[in-house]
């Protein structure tokens, strides 16, 4: 038995629970880490074919004295969830994920049992204004995941598009709260396949993203290749500059942004010959903006 299914085998409700997004009606609805079962009740009460499952042997017997038919005793970190595939029309999990020691299996078997293009509602506290280990603080299994940014990514990776974004501020933990959509119809690598391949962040999450956040992801993708090749540069190094290039350019061909960056590089070391020939790379790329082709060819003549 895992420490997790030891800890958590008799344990107490706690968390948000009915409230934090709308209800769905007449559809077949799947809550993981019931707890009080107050939104399966909600649920069933709303005409929905409502199945729960959680971790606590106390809170199955709980829901099964209440009347609570269709729950199971699952750790979803373990385990894998009893349901077919594309079985569920939407899914609840609220303030489960922050005590998995498997968040990512979780999500894999949410985004197998749910449809694509269906919703799940799902809610995290706020590591930033939560984390701690007295009372009325949080403890965190992964310190980290759960600050804003890096949990988004997590979604992104698991090809869960944000479609709404809600956060609850009113006590002293704070709560993030997502209706996430399962893109998974896009049939495109694991995040645990990606981590053995090379991919551009484009191909990938391009429909999942909008252009600024596509844009925020390819920055931070080619970061570390400007980093050094601005070292190669400063050392004069001007075959690793091409070769350096060469790389992001390869999985980003339409990013002209990327040669400018490159040329206005090569420019702070004096290399004009170099920053011309990127620059003329760029003008190639086509769309390009009018205003951005006019000011990269009075830069080429200058120079």
């Amino acid at each position: 038995m895992s420490i997790a299914e030891t800890v958590y085998r008799n344990y107490s409700p706690a968390g948000q629970g009915v409230g934090v997004f709308p209800l769905v009606k007449k559809s077949r609805v799947l809550e993981v880490g019931f707890g009080s079962s107050a939104l399966l009740q909600a649920l069933i009460n709303n005409d929905n074919e409502v199945h729960g499952t959680d971790v606590s042997e106390k809170i199955i017997t709980d829901a099964k004295a209440s009347g609570i038919d269709n729950v199971h005793l699952v750790d979803v970190s373990e385990t894998p969830l009893p349901f077919a595939d594309d079985f569920f029309d939407a899914v609840y999990c609220y303030e489960v994920f922050e005590h998995l020691t498997n968040p990512h299996r979780l999500f894999f078997e949410i985004r197998r049992v749910l449809k694509s293009n269906h919703l799940l509602y799902f809610s995290v506290p706020s590591q930033e204004m939560s984390m701690g280990y007295g009372p009325s603080r949080h403890t965190f299994v992964y310190p980290g995941l759960l600050e804003r940014h890096n949990l988004e990514r997590f979604f992104m990776q698991m090809y869960f598009k944000i479609d709404a974004y809600l956060e609850n501020t009113e006590s002293i933990i704070h709560h993030r709260n997502y209706a996430l959509n399962n893109m998974k119809h896009l049939g495109l690598p694991d995040v645990m396949e990606v981590i053995i391949g090379d991919y551009a962040v484009n191909a990938l999450y391009g429909q999942l993203l909008d252009e600024q956040a596509l844009e925020t992801e390819i920055r931070r993708e080619t970061q570390p290749y400007f980093t050094v090749l601005h070292q190669a540069a400063a050392a004069g190094a001007w075959e690793a500059v091409d070769s350096i290039v060469a790389i992001f350019t390869a999985y980003y061909p339409q990013n002209y942004a990327l040669l400018i960056k490159s040329a206005e590089i090569l420019l702070s070391f004096k290399n004009k010959e170099k920053a011309k020939e990127y620059l003329k790379k760029a003008l190639t790329i086509k769309p390009i903006p009018n205003d951005i082709y006019s000011e990269i060819s009075l830069t080429i003549e200058q120079l």
